[in-house]
């Protein structure tokens, strides 16, 4: 093979490595959810109610904003003696009941069993090895057309001949 060419496919390699490298740590640093959809429960425990009138709310155990993936459906359990709202939810005491969440998007609800009274949802798409490789992808391509371009300024290594004669 040519100089040129070996530069070229070089630099191409170079990129998609380079991306992979930053892409995966990204990946790994963001955590995003990375999993199936599922269903998703919360459980109210017995007295929820009184002790959040009592300002005891934030030794329930229930996380005050949660992160879920594009299909999750969440069941709120209600073991508490008094009837709860979470959002468009009416949770009868001593019932169940569910949300399917089929958009991705930031959510703040109305929540009867938080102490401030409000209940924060992310809903994100899942990161699944497709969105993985077209990161990858995405980021590769530019970065190796880039090294390609920037590598032309490489020397090639060979002497150029002169016709310089004594004469």
């Amino acid at each position: 093979m040519n100089f040129t060419l070996n530069r070229i496919l070089i630099s191409f390699a170079l990129g998609f490595v380079l991306a992979a490298l930053t892409t995966e740590l990204a990946y790994f640093f963001l955590k995003k959810e990375n999993r199936a959809p599922t269903v998703v429960e919360i459980l109210i425990p017995s007295g929820t109610a009184e002790k959040i009138r009592q300002g005891q709310g934030g030794q329930l155990g229930i996380p005050d904003d949660m992160q879920f993936v594009v299909g999750d459906t969440i069941k709120v359990i209600n073991n508490d003696s008094e009837n709860h709202i979470l959002g468009p939810l009416w949770i009868p005491a001593g019932s169940s009941a569910s949300l399917k969440l089929e958009a991705e998007q930031h959510l703040v609800y109305e929540c009867t069993f938080q102490p401030d009274n409000y209940f924060g949802l992310t809903v994100q798409e899942p990161v699944t090895w497709r969105t993985r490789v077209y990161g990858i992808f995405f980021a590769g391509f530019p970065l190796s057309m880039i090294f390609a371009v920037y590598s032309g300024l490489i020397p090639s290594g060979k002497k150029k001949e002169t016709n310089d004669r004594p004469a």
